[in-house]
């Protein structure tokens, strides 16, 4: 079977049955994350265990955060597209769900520690001076 992954707004089907995958938020880390290898595989083990997880990745390489980035980093990953497959061999479509109002970035919890310590005053004050200074 050939499997093409689209962006597209939700049509029920009647009789069909959806698997849902809801993307939550995302969260920026100030300590290194190591990059997730397989999204895909995140998504089964917690589909599995019927918990929610995280995926962690880098925005080094890109500019912006939105649906079609997401979408784009699920539809190279081979276990994503796998677990697409099984859940279409079980009688089930797959959805990934986006918050309506667009994906809230949120500062992880290592971030807001950064911010509050003695060198995030520093980073700030100085962007601050640099805002004043503009």
């Amino acid at each position: 079977m050939n499997y093409q992954l689209k962006v597209k707004p939700f049509k029920e089907q009647a009789g069909k049955k959806y698997r849902i995958i809801q993307v939550s938020d995302i969260a920026l880390h100030t300590t290194k994350k190591k990059a997730t290898k397989s999204p895909g595989k995140k998504i089964k083990e917690s589909m599995d265990m019927e918990k929610p997880g995280r995926i962690y990745g880098s925005i080094e390489h890109t500019n912006s955060f939105d649906k079609f980035f997401l979408m784009e980093s699920l539809k190279r990953d081979p276990e994503f597209i796998k677990l697409v497959q099984e859940n279409a061999k079980e009688g089930y479509g797959t959805l990934v769900s986006l918050p309506k109002d667009g994906i809230p970035i949120l500062a992880g919890k290592d971030t807001e520690e950064f911010v509050k310590s003695k060198n995030g005053k520093r980073i700030l004050r100085r962007l601050e001076k640099n805002k004043n200074r503009d």
